[in-house]
């Protein structure tokens, strides 16, 4: 473990204490933090890109855009996507630019039927790469429901090329107790793909508009 739960349930309070996180007029997101040392990622020393259930849901969804086949279309709707796109109405954003990226923007997940991954890429990659997202195919089952609703309260862990890593763990109308949950859920994919605690200098809390609150690292 690279901090236990109850240090992280202390960092949160504090992360959330209106001295650290002046009242906004919107509701901001949690953000979990690890910064790193003595590795150099432009050269690609440590590469994480992990998809992350997060085993308590958000209070604002993650908004996910859904590119079903026919047959998926139905049961895409019951989970209530951000947006639903007919392979006819992808067609037609062909060219559409300022379109495009506004979906891109305004999006987390990119689901698209296996049978549509190519044209979603050419038509939505050259919006997607640059801000780090990207389509993930769809299962081969009609039922897609769960799949979709599993993806609504996802984060991701990826590494850039600088030395840290950030993370969406929740918003900050959650209890601190399951904020708390969600990060070592996040902390606990990092440990299992790649070798960081060497390397990790500090682990930080912060919402959007907040000071970022250090973490008191789990003693060897």
């Amino acid at each position: 473990m690279l901090a236990d739960k109850e240090s992280l349930i202390e960092v949160i309070k504090i992360a959330l204490n209106p001295e650290n996180n002046p009242k906004r007029n919107f509701t901001q997101s949690v953000e979990l933090i690890l910064t790193l040392k003595g590795i150099d990622m432009k050269k690609g020393e440590l590469k994480l890109r992990e998809i992350v259930p997060l085993p308590k849901e958000p209070t604002k969804p993650r908004k996910v855009l859904v590119i079903p086949d026919f047959q998926q279309i139905e049961y895409a709707k019951k989970a209530e996507p951000n947006v639903i796109l007919t392979k006819e109405e992808l067609q037609k954003l062909q060219g559409q630019k300022r379109q495009i990226k506004k979906l891109a923007r305004q999006n987390d997940w990119f689901l698209v039927a296996q049978s549509l991954m190519a044209l979603a890429g050419r038509i939505l990659g050259p919006a997607l790469g640059p801000r780090g997202k990207f389509p993930t195919p769809l299962p081969q089952i009609d039922d897609i429901t769960e799949y979709v609703l599993r993806f609504k309260r996802s984060t991701i862990v990826k590494t850039k090329d600088q030395p840290q890593i950030q993370t969406f763990i929740g918003t900050e109308d959650m209890k601190p107790e399951d904020l708390a949950e969600n990060a070592i859920a996040v902390l606990n994919t990092i440990e299992s793909k790649a070798k960081v605690e060497p390397y990790l200098r500090a682990i930080y809390v912060k919402t959007t508009m907040g000071k970022l609150v250090k973490a008191n690292l789990k003693k060897k």
